[in-house]
């Protein structure tokens, strides 16, 4: 049973590291202006922020702010953690490594959060999704 909890450890290791290393040969995803950058920054503080951080440990930045073998790492400082999302890509839309894409996963082995405890509801998921779909009209202007 041990040298299966290894193996699997590796694994999702050796595939965070092949997400970031994909993701740092594409560059960065952030294409706004600075004012742009900032009106969704803002928006983000407001309307998304509050939402990954409930939960305390159980919540997507006490998760992911830890040690986790993710591709995912948070800080806990938006004003951090947003331009580091915004460039490394976790706001496309229909991509299944994305924020959205893992909060709405059907596969409950990727879908986030894990646990039952803090399941995004319709009306947040909304949310993040028309967050997401302002972001990408506005990058592709």
């Amino acid at each position: 049973m041990k040298r299966w909890a290894i193996i699997t450890a590796i694994m999702v290791a050796l595939a965070a590291a092949a997400a970031a290393a994909v993701r740092a040969q594409q560059g960065s995803f952030d294409k706004l202006s600075a004012a742009d950058r900032q009106a969704f920054q803002e928006r983000f503080a407001k309307d998304i922020w509050p939402l990954l951080q409930r939960n305390g440990k159980n919540g997507c930045v006490g998760c992911h702010s830890g040690k986790i073998v993710s591709a995912l790492h948070l800080t806990g400082q938006v004003e951090r953690d947003f331009p580091m999302l915004l460039r490394e890509g976790f706001f496309i839309p229909d991509d299944a490594g994305s924020l959205l894409g893992r909060i709405t996963d059907k596969d409950p082995e990727r879908r986030m959060p894990r646990s039952k405890v803090g399941l995004w509801t319709d009306a947040e998921t909304k949310l993040l999704a028309q967050f997401v779909a302002d972001l990408d009209k506005k990058q592709r202007n």
